[in-house]
């Protein structure tokens, strides 16, 4: 039996070769033999590491929602000024561009209206980043830099739904909708809905 850390690194693997693997089929139609392709293994590999393939997408799922979630709220977390905060938050919301892999394959679990459990995550994922921004807006009104224009959690839903929006644009390869423009688009939003120059 392999060792722990081996087992790590090889699930890892295992991981990004599946991130790679939906990004080049897409969520519908990835099997297990493309991914144990992608990593250069043996399909009964991928079968030792992981239970079934919806245990294995589960995994490239929440590293993608770590990355547009978990890590952005820690970043921002680390920043005192609200004003701040929320615009690390936007910054980290958006994909790099076209190429960007794990919001390529975010979108491709946003799609994924057959799978209950994918569902589930989606929405949960949706739910987190409103409340990141919720409790964003709420500090920047308690610290007196934020006067919102409407509900919290509307402006909240709002961001998440441009970020979303925007994204989809940028991994579609919209030449006019280019990273940069779709950050500056979302700071409008953002300064409209708090009243702060931000």
């Amino acid at each position: 039996m392999a060792r722990p850390r081996n087992q790590t690194a090889r699930r890892d693997q295992l991981v990004a070769a599946a991130t790679r693997a939906v990004r080049r089929h897409g969520l519908s139609q990835v099997r297990v033999a493309d991914i144990a392709d992608e990593a250069g293994v043996a399909r009964g590999s991928v079968h030792y590491y992981f239970r079934d393939l919806d245990e294995l997408l589960q995994r490239v799922y929440q590293q993608a929602g770590d990355r547009f979630f978990t890590d952005r709220m820690n970043a921002a977390a680390a920043l005192p000024d609200a004003r701040h905060k929320l615009v690390e938050s936007i910054m980290h919301g958006l994909p790099d561009g076209p190429d960007d892999e794990l919001a390529v394959v975010l979108y491709e679990f946003g799609n994924c209206r057959t799978n209950p459990v994918f569902t589930a995550l989606s929405q949960s994922l949706w739910d987190r980043q409103v409340a990141m921004y919720a409790a964003i807006l709420e500090v920047g009104v308690g610290q007196g830099h934020f006067e919102l224009t409407g509900p919290v959690l509307d402006l909240a839903a709002n961001l998440v739904a441009l970020e979303d929006a925007y994204g989809l644009h940028i991994v579609s390869r919209n030449g006019s909708l280019p990273p940069s423009r779709a950050l500056e688009l979302l700071l409008s939003y953002a300064r409209s809905a708090t009243g702060c120059a931000l």
